[in-house]
């Protein structure tokens, strides 16, 4: 039986997995960055989230945002992984606000913060809410990303504002022309089917 591997970074006695380093050097290396800092504990041990849950989450009494210290989804919301790293996956503010508030009732399906706060896991800045309750909370918080705000946004409020403003006066497909766009979306807008809640 061949004995196994160890890496070739001096004080790393880690199993062999590329290039005669660990994961954890083969990634520092892969990424260019400083291969002399020591490793920090980057991995989080199993059941730590699972603990975090259920001894400090849920048992929480404070008004300040508790913000999850692991592993985050796309749009920045906490994540947890139940039952390893083969376990499903969860969003946390959805798992306390069911074990808070129970499942979500009738027509309530957004588990919505308080505080605008995607990390925060604070009990009581989270409860169930319809969709437009959450987005009418992230009108508050700031954190929308409706019209100019969102990525794919071609057109300012201003450039909305005037589309409006101009028609019966030019032509559609000049009106896209100018602001290049479909002549779908002018008509959209013209008839607030786009960007109604722009006054």
């Amino acid at each position: 039986m061949a004995a196994t591997r160890i890496c070739s970074v001096p004080g790393c006695d880690k199993p062999v997995k590329s290039r005669w380093m660990c994961n954890a050097h083969y990634m520092r290396w892969y990424q260019g960055l400083d291969m002399t800092k020591p490793l920090r504990g980057t991995y989080t041990p199993v059941g730590e989230p699972e603990r975090f849950l259920k001894e400090v989450i849920l048992k929480f009494e404070g008004d300040d945002c508790l913000l999850w210290p692991y592993a985050k989804a796309n749009y920045g919301y906490a994540e947890i992984r139940f039952g390893g790293s083969a376990g499903r996956k969860r969003l946390v503010h959805r798992v306390v606000c069911e074990a808070i508030h129970g499942p979500a009732p009738e027509g309530k399906n957004d588990a919505a913060h308080s505080c605008g706060n995607r990390l925060c896991v604070n009990p009581r800045h989270i409860r169930w809410a319809t969709r437009k309750e959450n987005n009418d909370d992230k009108l508050i918080h700031g954190t929308s990303n409706r019209g100019e705000r969102h990525g794919m946004a071609k057109l300012t409020a201003d450039d909305v504002r005037e589309i409006r403003s101009l028609r019966g006066k030019i032509k559609q497909r000049e009106i896209a022309a100018r602001f290049g766009i479909n002549r779908n979306t002018v008509l959209d807008i013209q008839t607030g089917k786009r960007w109604s809640w722009l006054e």
